[in-house]
């Protein structure tokens, strides 16, 4: 049976000995994030459903081989970025990420048209400048933005050096922020739309 207020380990320990009702506790606690940081690579929330119904049955299948470090969270999104992956390289040409479904609404923004109508445009154009990027640059983005991980957990998850995420994070802005600047024909100095 499920263990109210149980840690991840606790409930994943109930899990390996067969607690089906610790396993719905763990889905229910991290369901939400999961789809969401999968739908950050899909841009598809059917594709979503889907595939975090693929990622907790990873989980379940792979629950003997969980060893209980208190980094439930970690082994979690490294499960869940690695099926992200998998389905995009199943199905190229697919739109990896939708901004318009993570974007954080400004209030009252919907009252000015002009405001609304640049906030879009900026909005496809930083879609189509990540869309753009290499995958590790696009990945390593979308993990620390979208998917608030940190760096440390974006290399346990692509299985490489912090410092490679930390270059990727570095060149992977620089190119977004200079392709926008190139479609918007800012210069320094101007204020941003």
């Amino acid at each position: 049976m499920g263990r109210r207020g149980a840690g991840d380990d606790d409930l994943m320990r109930a899990v390996q000995e067969g607690d089906g009702a610790a396993f719905t506790q763990l889905m229910a606690r991290h369901r939400e994030w999961v789809r969401a940081l999968i739908q950050a690579f899909v841009h598809d929330e059917h594709r979503a459903d889907d595939l975090t119904q693929e990622v907790f049955g990873r989980v379940y299948q792979s629950r003997d081989r969980y060893a209980a470090r208190g980094e439930f969270v970690a082994w979690l999104k490294r499960i869940a970025v690695n099926a992200a992956k998998d389905a995009l390289r199943r199905s190229r040409g697919v739109a990896p990420l939708s901004l318009d479904d993570l974007a954080v609404r400004q209030p009252g923004l919907w009252l000015d048209p002009s405001a609304a109508l640049q906030s879009r445009m900026l909005r496809d154009e930083v879609r189509a400048a990540l869309q753009d990027l290499p995958d590790e640059h696009r990945l390593v983005l979308v993990m620390y933005y979208f998917g608030s991980m940190s760096v440390e957990e974006i290399a346990w998850a692509m299985k490489c050096p912090a410092g490679t995420v930390k270059s990727r994070l570095f060149h992977g802005r620089r190119y977004v922020r200079e392709l926008l600047l190139t479609r918007w024909e800012w210069k320094e100095g101007d204020p941003t739309p």
